[in-house]
């Protein structure tokens, strides 16, 4: 039982670990520009693939490179990759339509992914058929008794709590940081006050949608095998993970990601047939939060003044 117990506790780990990266990218988007950029999830998705891509490049062309060096340097392409799609996503979906009626960006942004999603079923060999990610990353880990924390897990949570020291001191330490939490507090004023306002936006994005590419890249790690439609679901559980932990609060967006994961994959395991309707249970916890929280765990309650 306690074993089950450690084995469910460290799937969640690993599924709130890609959450959390994915809902830190929502919450980025919509605290600069109060937007919701629901071709989120297809960043990640299009990283996996682009991952994947080099690194079979990579194991073909130079064999026996250590494998640490490899996943580095593919994961550093997928990620400016990523990074650069989001920039020209903001530019070409977003930033035309600024004053436009709010509901049009979300309109674009979902083109958008369906155009992402369907440029990878289409031009990859193969992309309609579920894809392999290469395991370069050594069998072993961590053995406590029987259970196992395996050496890839044990990569992807290292490397999850780097990403967060780096985005809190980006957020909280550095002028880059500053700017960003100065446009999302009032866009006009700060504008006004010499921030190069269309840069920083452009920034932004690169930064959130390269972690999702790094939450891709954990997927394939982690599952091996993943498809061109996933996006979707990622987005959606991303998204969901920033309004629980509340919109617009990058460390709210952590805890969000991890309480997602954690019901999801707990109620999987102790509910009778929960397998098949886990994501019911992820999705019950974001309604209830709606209902009685609206702002998620660290959101603040605005008021709105006549």
């Amino acid at each position: 039982m306690f074993l089950t117990f450690l084995l469910q506790l460290k799937n969640s780990i690993m599924l709130g670990c890609q959450y959390s990266l994915i809902a830190i990218g929502f919450t980025l988007f919509f605290g600069i520009l109060n937007v919701v950029v629901f071709c989120h999830g297809d960043f990640y998705i299009f990283a996996t693939f682009a991952g994947a891509t080099f690194l079979l490049i990579f194991l073909n062309l130079l064999p026996g490179i250590v494998s640490v060096i490899l996943i580095a340097v593919a994961l550093f392409i997928a990620m400016v990759l990523t990074g650069f799609l989001g920039v020209v996503v903001e530019k070409v979906t977003i930033k035309p339509f600024r004053k436009s009626n709010p509901i049009i960006p979300i309109l674009s942004t979902l083109s958008a992914g369906t155009i992402i999603e369907q440029l990878l079923k289409i031009f990859y060999p193969a992309g309609s058929n579920p894809q392999i990610f290469p395991n370069i990353i050594p069998a072993g880990g961590i053995n406590i008794g029987e259970f196992l924390f395996g050496t890839n897990e044990i990569v992807i949570l290292l490397f999850t709590i780097v990403i967060f020291i780096f985005m809190y001191f980006l957020i909280k330490k550095t002028k880059i940081g500053s700017n960003i939490v100065a446009i999302s507090q009032d866009f006009e004023a700060a504008s006004m006050v010499g921030i190069n306002v269309d840069r920083y936006v452009s920034i932004t994005f690169f930064i959130g949608a390269s972690l999702a590419a790094i939450a891709g890249f954990m997927n394939g790690i982690y599952y091996t095998v993943f498809r061109y439609d996933m996006g979707a679901m990622a987005g959606i559980k991303g998204f969901s993970a920033s309004v629980v932990g509340g919109l617009g609060s990058v460390f709210g967006a952590v805890i969000g990601g991890f309480l997602m994961a954690f019901v999801e994959t707990f109620a999987a395991a102790y509910i009778p047939g929960g397998s098949a309707i886990r994501d019911v249970f992820s999705f019950v916890v974001v309604l209830l939060f709606l209902i009685f929280r609206p702002s998620g765990i660290l959101g603040e309650k605005i008021i709105d003044k006549v």
